[in-house]
Order: structure tokens, then sequence, then C-alpha cells
């Protein structure tokens, strides 16, 4: 069985007195709690369902800007209708939090499919602070009917982080590496996509979540795309493209020609605001 680790947060501890502590406390910026907000149609179909719970077959979380305009161009694009927001809110310079201004800037997306109300998607484009990952995915999975749900993750990561017995250079990019929880092994089909190899790992949101999966008992996989640069270009978002036929993915989407188009316009548009930071 493929292994996977979350980042884990490591605090010191030491003997000071009260003045020191409360010192140390003010200089610390608040990390705000993610909030969950459904819409007005969901919140009725929450409160109207048995188990006051949003019945889910699929989540399909995608985590940085590689994973969430693949899912844009190939799963959203005319097929979704937006049902709510996770918010985690902005940390300033000075350590206060401006959540309500900053609403936009570290908002999770999530949409449902027209086609199959079963299927949530959820698109992180904006990175989840290591503090907030364990308190995001207890609030999405504290949500949702969990008995008949199948978890797809999609991320990313520069492939120096990438270790292997051969040099980096030697290595086509971008390749795609899997990670799968117990159910998911047990489930689901033969992975066409090799599995991470130790001592590789992964962090952040995508190992909240897959480690939430593993404890919870459910099938979880994680697909991570090894990216040549920080950069995005087409071929960051097209690494993803053989999951479209060899997973969950294959029985909601379908052929999309204009799938081309939206890439080029999203990879324009980050581009653009990418140039403004030069």
């Amino acid at each position: 069985m493929a292994t996977f680790f979350g980042e884990v947060l490591t605090f010191s501890s030491r003997a000071v007195d009260d003045d020191d502590d409360d010192d140390e406390d003010q200089s610390q910026p608040w990390i705000p709690s993610p909030e969950l907000e459904w819409s007005e149609g969901i919140n009725e179909e929450i409160n109207k369902s048995p188990n006051k719970l949003l019945k889910c077959s699929n989540l399909i979380v995608t985590v940085g800007a590689a994973a969430a305009g693949f899912v844009e161009a190939y799963i959203l694009q005319n097929e979704a209708v937006k049902i709510g927001n996770i918010t985690a809110g902005k940390i300033d310079s000075e350590g206060s939090t401006a959540r309500h201004q900053a609403h936009s800037n570290r908002e999770s997306a999530l949409f449902r499919l027209r086609t199959h109300p079963g299927v949530i998607v959820c698109q992180c484009k904006q990175e989840i602070l290591a503090e907030q990952v364990f308190q995001w995915t207890q609030k999405i999975f504290s949500q949702l009917d969990t008995a008949s749900i199948d978890v797809l993750v999609l991320d990313s990561c520069p492939v120096q982080s990438y270790k292997a017995a051969v040099s980096i250079s030697e290595i086509q990019t971008p390749f795609l590496r899997c990670l799968r929880s117990s159910p998911a092994h047990s489930q689901s089909q033969p992975s066409r996509v090799p599995f991470l190899e130790s001592p590789n790992t992964v962090k952040g949101l995508s190992a909240a979540v897959l480690t939430h999966c593993q404890v919870s008992n459910l099938p979880a996989s994680l697909y991570v795309a090894f990216l040549e640069s920080m950069f995005i270009d087409l071929d960051s978002f097209k690494v993803f493209t053989p999951l479209l036929q060899s997973t969950v993915l294959s029985n909601i989407t379908k052929a999309n020609k204009t799938a081309d188009n939206i890439l080029k316009k999203i990879l324009d548009e980050r581009t653009l605001k990418d140039s403004l930071y030069i």
C-alpha cells in the first residue's frame, strides 16, 4: 500500500513567566477558522434532509492553479452552478485578520454539476495555510453525507521537490503520481498513474484531505502533478488529461472541443496577472 504523510507542525515549549507568554501571544498573528457558506437553496436542501447533510457521491478537490484550470476547462464549463464557498480569511502584515474585506482572497469555491448533482467540486486556487487545513477539511466533510462518497484530489508541486534515484534533469516533465487511501485500494481498478515513491511526501490541504479519508475509512485518490516551473503553461493543465479516461471523471465528463481555447484564456489571464507583480 502506498503511504502518505501530511505536514506536521512542531511547536517548541520553554519555561517562561506570564508576562513573557503574554508578549509572545500578542506578537503571533491570529489565524482565523475557515467559514463554510452555502447558497440559500443548498441550506434549504440540507435542512430538509433526514440527517441534515448534503448528499454527495463524488467530491473533487482541486489545489492550486494547474488543477483548478484543468477542472474549469473540462468539468465546470457550462456544467456547474456555484453552491457555496469556504473562506479562510486573510492575515495582514500587522497580524490582524480582515475576513470580510478579503472575502475573495482565500476563498475555495464550491460547485455542483447540473447533469450529476451528486458531484461536488471544490476549487482552491489560493494556498490554504498549514494552520488551517485541518479545520478546512473538517468543515467540508462535516456537512456532507459520506455514506457512498468517493473523493478525488488534484494538486501540483515543483519537480525540484521530487526525490528520485536519477537526476531531475533526466526526468521528463510534467508528470503525475498517485496516492490512495486504503478503501480506494480495495475498491478501485489498478491505477494507470504510478504511485508516489518513497521517500516523497505530500503536504498541505491535499495531505489533510487524504489523511481524513484514511482515518474515516473513505475511498480517496490523490493525483499530484510535478511541474518544471512555478509559472503555469498549457502542459501544466494538460498533464491531468489522462485522468479523464481512468478515474471517476470518465463518468461525468464529455468531449469538449473548446477546452483548449478555455485553457489558453485562463493562461492569458494568469500571465497578465503575474506580470503585474514583476
